[in-house]
This record gives C-alpha cells, sequence and structure tokens, in this order.
C-alpha cells in the first residue's frame, strides 16, 4: 500500500497491526512516521511518549511530540517537549524557534507577562544566534520588537530582512 501511494489501506493496516501487535516498535514507528507524513497531529500525541519510551535520547521524537501538540493546542506539553530537546541539545534551532514563537503569542495575548516577553526574547535570541539569518526567527524577533517597543532593534531586524528579501 505504502509504494502505492494507498494512504488510506496503509494507515488501516498498521492500524489493525498495531492492534494485534501493541507491543511491536517497528509497527508504531512507521504508524508515527505516517501520521506525520499526512499531517494527523491529534493521531500522534497519544502515542508519541510510548514510542520516546524505546528512543529516550531520539531528539527527532521530541521534536515531533512537541510539534504535534502544539499543533492541536496543547502548548503546555509541547514546551516540556520543546525543552528536552533542548536539554539534549541546546543549540537546537527549530526547538529554540518553536519556544520562542509559544512565548511570543503568550507575550501578544497579554503584554502583562514578563515571563511570556523575557522568554520569548531569549528564545527568539538564541535561535537567532544559532542560524542569524534564519527569516522565521528574524520575522518572531521584528514582532516581539515591535510589540515591546524596541524601535532600535527592531530597525535592526527589519534591515536584516530586507537584505534577505533582497537576495
Amino acid at each position: 500500500y505504502k509504494s502505492n501511494n494507498d494512504n488510506q489501506n496503509y494507515l488501516s493496516t498498521l492500524q489493525k497491526a498495531r492492534e494485534i501487535y501493541p507491543d511491536d516498535k517497528t509497527i508504531l514507528f512507521l504508524l508515527i512516521d505516517a501520521f506525520a507524513e499526512n499531517k494527523t497531529y491529534q493521531a500522534i500525541t497519544p502515542i508519541i511518549a510510548e514510542a520516546i519510551k524505546y528512543e529516550p535520547d531520539n531528539l527527532d521524537l521530541y521534536y515531533l511530540a512537541g510539534f504535534a501538540n502544539d499543533n492541536v493546542g496543547n502548548t503546555a506539553e509541547a514546551k516540556k517537549y520543546y525543552g528536552k530537546v533542548l536539554d539534549l541539545d541546546d543549540s537546537n534551532y527549530d526547538a529554540n524557534l518553536a519556544l520562542g514563537l509559544i512565548h511570543l503569542n503568550e507575550f501578544l495575548a497579554n503584554k502583562d507577562n514578563l515571563e511570556a516577553q523575557y522568554s520569548a526574547q531569549n528564545y527568539l535570541l538564541k535561535a537567532n544566534g544559532i542560524r542569524p539569518y534564519a527569516e522565521n526567527a528574524l520575522k518572531g524577533l521584528s514582532l516581539f520588537y515591535e510589540t515591546s517597543d524596541d524601535q532600535e532593534q527592531l530597525d535592526r531586524v527589519k534591515t536584516l530582512l530586507n537584505q534577505i528579501s533582497n537576495n
């Protein structure tokens, strides 16, 4: 089914195999990969912790767990998983960016939330330090500086964004 791009039958077969062999790691990982490919994040969140137990040092699994939870609105769980990625690799761009954006959204929703403000700035600057010309981190910083009324930093970030868009 996979080689014929018959996703529905492929998923059905994997789910049935999982019912028959609930402790089979290979089936679990194939199922998670299939859900991720199909962007079916709500199906990943209930089973990803089990996969992590099999591979507790797998950065990609933790990131996927964070991303899936973030996409279904479980921001507390997303933060936990992204945080675990950073525990394993402090210089992971994607996890720093994701945490920065989560905290930025919290800050945008409540400009008096100093913890969210500080965390957003911290993670976004860390992501920007890892990849100085990554557009997503720069856009996040731009929104952050605009919201926090830091015109000097906003001008600096906008200049970088303009340089990127002109190349």
